[in-house]
């Protein structure tokens, strides 16, 4: 059972990351996630002005008036890492209760570390341009990385402790109620 399980899993996030290969490009997901990416935008800008810096908004380009600017793309919003861990999540055993569950707590997760990664990479061009690329590409790839890892992990890790509780309830009931002699609190001569 274990092993079908393990099995489907490595099977579902093969092909996930098959279609994410084939699909993850301009022309297929540009235009589709286009809403997306300029609702990330218009939510960085806030957060920006919020912790202090000076920035405009053009379509999907922030920009400091020192001239350091991004374009926020599809690739900026957070739908990658969000669609990883819910691929993740689906494959895996457990309840759809949990795997609901998984999803509230994780997604939002991911969106406001999405958020911090764009509001720190402004920070970085505006003040340290020549470590803007190493930020982007490294420091925060892999952040995000370790944080979908680590969500799915924490979800796996609840999700079992969860399941083992139930089990071990299902089996008290199914044993019925116990009394003082089968407990061993009755004395015999």
């Amino acid at each position: 059972m274990a092993r079908q399980l393990h099995l489907r899993f490595i099977v579902v996030m093969t092909v996930f990351v098959g279609v994410v290969l084939l699909t993850y490009s301009d022309v297929a997901l540009g235009s589709l996630l286009a809403p997306l990416t300029a609702l990330t935008t218009q939510m960085t800008l806030p957060v920006l002005h919020w912790s202090g810096m000076e920035a405009t908004r053009t379509a999907t380009v922030i920009s400091h008036p020192g001239g350091f600017a991004y374009e926020i793309t599809y690739r900026c919003t957070g739908f990658l890492p969000v669609a990883f861990l819910t691929a993740s999540i689906l494959a895996s055993p457990g309840s759809l209760q949990r795997k609901v569950v998984g999803l509230a707590v994780g997604v939002p997760v991911l969106i406001g570390l999405n958020l911090t990664r764009l509001v720190h990479l402004f920070y970085v061009g505006v003040h340290n341009r020549a470590a803007f690329h190493v930020a982007h590409t490294l420091l925060w790839e892999g952040c995000l990385i370790l944080a979908i890892l680590g969500l799915w992990l924490g979800w796996m890790r609840w999700s079992e402790s969860r399941a083992a509780t139930a089990g071990h309830r299902l089996a008290r009931r199914s044993r019925g109620p116990r009394t003082s002699s089968s407990r061993g609190g009755g004395r015999t001569a």
